[in-house]
């Protein structure tokens, strides 16, 4: 009987702790992650469609090293960054990266709490989008 309720004990703590360690990657958002590859055949997909907004979340100087084209810069370090969020259209989807998935993360958790309806997070960043070859934008 011991050897049970150690056994017990046991794979209930592989459980908690197993649930512990994953929950940070899914927790506190409803948006869908989408990789890089995904993530460009929604901007084919819509080309042309007002309802989808390309969102990078890197400072002012990485966008200008090269961004998704049609992509707006709001930056998450920024002092303004969540009343620049508030001026954005709810009604929109978004995509939303960043250069490696962690500002744009938090970035979507902030979307979420101030009431965006739909947005994708590209979570390998454009570090991952550089990394398939697909074409950057510079300003001219």
């Amino acid at each position: 009987m011991r050897t049970c309720a150690r056994r017990a004990i046991v794979w209930a703590t592989v459980l908690v702790l197993s649930l512990g360690a994953t929950a940070p990657l899914t927790a506190g958002t409803r948006f869908p992650e989408v990789t890089v590859t995904q993530a460009r055949e929604l901007i084919q997909k819509r080309a042309g469609n007002a309802g989808l907004v390309i969102l990078d979340v890197r400072t002012p100087e990485e966008f200008a090293e090269g961004h998704i084209s049609g992509a707006a810069n709001v930056n998450l370090l920024g002092l303004d960054f969540e009343s620049r969020l508030n001026a954005l259209d709810r009604g929109k989807t978004y995509l939303v990266y960043c250069r490696t998935g962690n500002r744009s993360a938090k970035a979507i958790q902030t979307m979420e709490r101030l009431g965006f309806r739909s947005a994708y997070h590209m979570v390998e960043g454009i570090v991952g989008w550089q990394k398939k070859g697909f074409p950057l934008s510079r300003p001219s």
